[in-house]
């Protein structure tokens, strides 16, 4: 009798020994795992804190280079401004077979050669934006602005400039010559009269201004377009850099 109510007492103390050991290996695990959810909520945490650095420096970099885009196009446009009167005023003396009264003649042929080319330096970025293996820009609409001022308004650009070189050459190769060199300052043609009947000179004239005046209204469009780039992407890291 007391054998078996020995084997009785060990089977209990065993079993609440297991029941023990039980309960602590499940703690054990519990902690693992809540070790575990902590150690990849921290990881994450911090990969999603040096993507967000990462993000800000991209976008104030963009920022950046877009600005320098529009100084770039500003000056551009500016120049046209300030050559297409003296180019008309040329045609116009041609024009009026009043040439050899122009005032500053030779300043005025000097500025029908010269001419003008946008430097992009948002290009690096914009690649990057494509490319890049994280998420620099969130926000959707701003992405889909940046990517189409690359892929519409440069494009559009970068067409009307080679029509523009097109012509640019065709002017060189005629001031060649019948002027004395190339000159973007000042250009003495060899025979004035000539210059004044020339139908040639006179078509090169007027698709130049016809052509500045394309590629200054696109100067406009791209300003506006980069003024709005850069507005949009000073409010993102307002809201998301702060």
């Amino acid at each position: 009798m007391k054998s078996v109510l020995g084997n009785k007492r060990k089977k209990q103390i065993t079993s609440s020994r297991l029941g023990k050991y039980l309960l602590y290996a499940i703690g054990e695990i519990i902690l693992i795992i809540i070790g575990i959810l902590i150690a990849v909520n921290i990881n994450n945490y911090q990969e999603k804190k040096k993507n967000n650095t990462l993000k800000c420096a991209y976008l104030d970099e963009l920022k950046t280079t877009i600005g320098h885009d529009k100084d770039d196009a500003i000056s551009n446009r500016e120049a046209i401004e300030k050559w297409n009167p003296k180019l008309i005023d040329l045609a116009m003396g041609i024009y009026e077979n009043k040439l050899s009264e122009t005032d500053s003649l030779n300043a005025k042929f000097g500025t029908v050669g010269n001419y003008v080319y946008f430097v992009q330096k948002s290009i690096s970025k914009i690649e990057e934006l494509k490319y890049s293996n994280i998420e620099l820009i969130e926000n959707r609409t701003l992405k889909n602005e940046i990517l189409s001022y690359q892929n519409e308004q440069i494009t559009a650009l970068r067409h009307k400039e080679k029509q523009y070189e097109t012509l640019t050459e065709d002017i060189r190769q005629y001031y060649l010559k019948n002027f004395a060199g190339f000159n973007y300052g000042n250009a003495r043609p060899h025979d004035l009269n000539k210059i004044k009947n020339d139908k040639l000179y006179f078509a090169l004239l007027r698709e130049r201004i016809g052509k500045n005046g394309n590629l200054k209204n696109q100067y406009e469009r791209l300003e506006k377009k980069q003024e709005e780039i850069i507005g949009m992407i000073g409010k993102e890291l307002e809201e998301s850099c702060q």
